[in-house]
């Protein structure tokens, strides 16, 4: 059995996608769909349902899922009792303004797949993690913006967030299912100067003759939302798809912001372990 085959079946599983499960696995799709072809024949049974809208898997699937992940778990763990690289841990840093929260899934698919690999993880300014980057005390960081100056690092947008409005509970506004930007004309902003799309939010509101009252100045996401759960006003944050207490998130219909997250590393010179995140 192709252990490669194996691995994207896991992925169509968790991405419920061929395209984007492709794209995750860094091969064209019709690699990735002629690998869960070959596996499923030589299984012998369909492992997963498909029509236009979305990919589902049969039972014959989910009972295997599990077992494929603790294939690829054993396999894992037997390759790193030959690799003096294995045990060290990986270094990764995280610009002070982003949600921890935006990262958690690719940490949490990083330490499914190499549980004994210790993941150390560095909050600091972008010029701080860029220096250890350059340095090598880290492997890589999580930034909202490519650097300038990135002839030596290389870069994957790993995540694309939209703004959403959060609102407290009891407002008018979180019986919507959807509202216009228009609608936070006069209201009580709490404004989110870390974000990256803060000039270009700025500068649509101007456009469009739209003028909310600046109640707070928030430099991160958590500070926000806790603003707006005390119901001191609203705001514009990335929608990560997690509930927060007395907040409710309702979708922009008439714009779109998309907040994106990056990861930086070195070219050329890469740890092993950085490598194997990579593979994710």
């Amino acid at each position: 059995m192709n252990l490669q085959f194996v691995r994207y079946f896991v992925i169509l599983a968790e991405v419920g996608n061929f395209t984007h499960a492709a794209e995750k696995a860094h091969v064209v799709q019709s690699t990735f769909s002629t690998g869960i072809k070959k596996l499923e024949q030589q299984l012998n049974c369909k492992l997963f349902y498909r029509d236009n809208r979305q990919v589902l898997l049969t039972d014959e699937g989910k009972q295997l899922l599990p077992k494929a992940k603790l294939l690829l778990r054993t396999w894992n763990e037997m390759e790193g009792v030959f690799s003096e690289d294995y045990c060290k841990p990986l270094k990764l840093g995280v610009v002070s303004e982003i949600d921890f929260n935006a990262i958690v899934p690719l940490m949490k698919s990083f330490h499914e797949l190499y549980p004994n690999v210790e993941t150390q993880i560095i909050e600091g300014t972008e010029a701080e993690l860029n220096q250890m980057l350059k340095s090598e005390n880290i492997d890589g960081y999580f930034q909202k913006f490519i650097p300038f100056d990135h002839t030596d690092l290389e870069q994957r947008l790993i995540r694309k967030d939209r703004l959403v409005l959060a609102v407290p509970n009891n407002h008018p506004f979180a019986v919507k299912s959807k509202l216009s930007l228009q609608a936070i004309h006069e209201q009580n902003l709490i404004e989110r100067t870390n974000c990256s799309l803060y000039s270009e939010v700025e500068a649509r509101l101007k456009q469009r003759d739209i003028h909310p009252r600046i109640a707070f100045r928030a430099k991160g996401d958590d500070m926000a939302k806790a603003l707006v759960a005390s119901g001191l006003g609203i705001s514009l944050v990335p929608n990560i798809e997690m509930e927060y207490p007395n907040v409710k998130f309702v979708p922009i219909s008439d714009e779109q912001f998309d907040r994106k997250i990056f990861l930086i590393w070195r070219k050329g010179n890469v740890s092993k372990t950085m490598k194997k995140l990579l593979q994710i």
